[in-house]
């Protein structure tokens, strides 16, 4: 008799475990999907589900910008994956070899960087502006936080490169934007001088936790666990790879770090673990005083600092 109940005893246990593993490991893959999985039954390629809740929840505004009153042109480029990706490259008024590559952040486009590549071009910069991956009008279906986006950074980079020989490239980046450019600056292509980096997280384990607390009210553990594990097997992807915690102290070349100390979204502090890890010679930060998640831009300081920045390290 006592076998048999310790038996049914250890049965229970094991089909309990069974079903509470699958069910967190149901949530994980939803969460991914919530997260970074683009479109919906009406559009195919809207941001994914969390995207208004994540970012209009943290004080950012989502407006798109005026197109630069520059010539621009359509690029298109084939990534390492086979994905069809797309970027407008604007030029400015007199010739010069100076280029700066803008990469915007989660779930939307390039033109919501468009304000960003006005300025350039008016200092005269050639600008380029891709839609990353998953996003805009290039392909694909799952957005990696700078993962992978990091490396068709670089492959825009080599595009530049192949059009002008002689090309000094700046990276700038926002939000996860940043995270990107941080990522490729580890190993950069030919050509990349210097990087911006404005409103960039550390480590996206960490930036999750924060989300799932905020917007669902429930303990990160274990559902990051296992949807870190989905990650990898859906979008391809781990964590720790879309973290730029584990590179920074890699990059040799000079970065400007950019936090408003009033983001809600990625916390400042972030910026200040990132800055004392990078052991890049120039690197350089910059405080937004009174701005919220990737708004420094609007602090009349924002680009006389950028430009210097550049100037000294170009």
């Amino acid at each position: 008799m006592k076998k048999i109940i310790l038996t049914a005893s250890v049965t229970f246990v094991l089909t309990m475990a069974f079903f509470i593993t699958a069910a967190v490991y149901i949530a994980g893959s939803l969460f991914i999907d919530m997260a970074l999985k683009r479109g919906t039954l009406g559009d195919p390629k809207a941001p994914p589900a969390v995207f208004r809740s994540a970012i209009e929840g943290n004080g950012k505004a989502i407006k798109k910008a005026e197109r630069p009153d520059f010539k621009g042109a359509k690029w298109t480029m084939q990534s390492f994956d086979g994905l069809a990706l797309k970027a407008t490259h604007f030029s400015p008024a007199a010739e010069s070899h100076r280029w700066v590559i803008i990469v915007h952040g989660y779930g939307l486009g390039q033109e919501y960087i468009w304000d960003y590549a006005e300025e350039y071009l008016k200092a005269g910069y050639h600008a380029v502006t891709p839609d990353m991956r998953s996003s805009g009008s290039s392909e694909g279906m799952y957005l990696t936080m700078g993962a992978l986006e990091s490396r068709d950074v670089n492959d825009w980079a080599r595009e530049i490169r192949k059009r002008d020989s002689k090309a000094e490239i700046l990276l700038h980046g926002v939000s996860m934007g940043a995270a990107t450019v941080m990522l490729s600056a580890a190993q950069p292509a030919p050509g990349v001088d210097a990087v911006v980096e404005d409103s960039g997280y550390s480590g996206l384990k960490q930036l999750f936790a924060e989300e799932i607390d905020k917007i669902l009210g429930i303990p990160a553990f274990p559902l990051l666990d296992i949807a870190d594990l989905c990650c990898e097997n859906r979008a391809g992807f781990s964590f720790a790879e879309a973290s730029p915690e584990h590179v920074v102290a890699d990059v040799k070349i000079p970065v400007l770090f950019i936090h408003g100390d009033e983001d809600k979204l990625v916390p400042y502090n972030m910026m200040q673990e990132l800055y004392t890890a990078c052991k890049a010679p120039g690197k350089q930060q910059y405080t937004a005083k009174g701005y919220p998640h990737a708004a420094a831009y609007q602090d009349k300081e924002y680009f006389p600092t950028v430009f210097r920045f550049a100037d000294r390290n170009m």
